[in-house]
């Protein structure tokens, strides 16, 4: 079985339903976990729900609708994770997050 231990997971829709318990088993396998979704509220709440001792979680509001929410998402996740790769691989077309 594959190793999934410090990698990043994006889970779109990861409020509720199948978004929510990808996201909880990526949590239990020890990845970095992103909970993506239009609710801020229940985004954070979701969060709260699945924090447990050495998990990174970070709860980032986005619509996938669109595409400069889903290349400012990627920005942040990088900045916050230090992945020089994704930076590199992305950097032409991110916009500046502003503070």
């Amino acid at each position: 079985m594959k190793e999934f231990h410090g990698k990043v997971a994006v889970v779109t829709g990861a409020a509720s339903g199948i978004g929510r318990a990808l996201a909880a088993r990526c949590v239990h396998e020890g990845m970095k976990v992103v909970l993506a979704g239009i609710n801020e509220q229940t985004l954070v709440q979701t969060r709260q729900e699945l924090q447990a001792p050495g998990a990174q979680i970070l709860a980032i509001q986005t619509d996938v609708s669109k595409a400069s929410e889903v290349e400012a998402l990627a920005q942040q996740i990088a900045i916050v994770w230090s992945n020089s790769r994704m930076i590199q691989m992305k950097r032409k077309r991110v916009p500046k997050v502003r503070p």
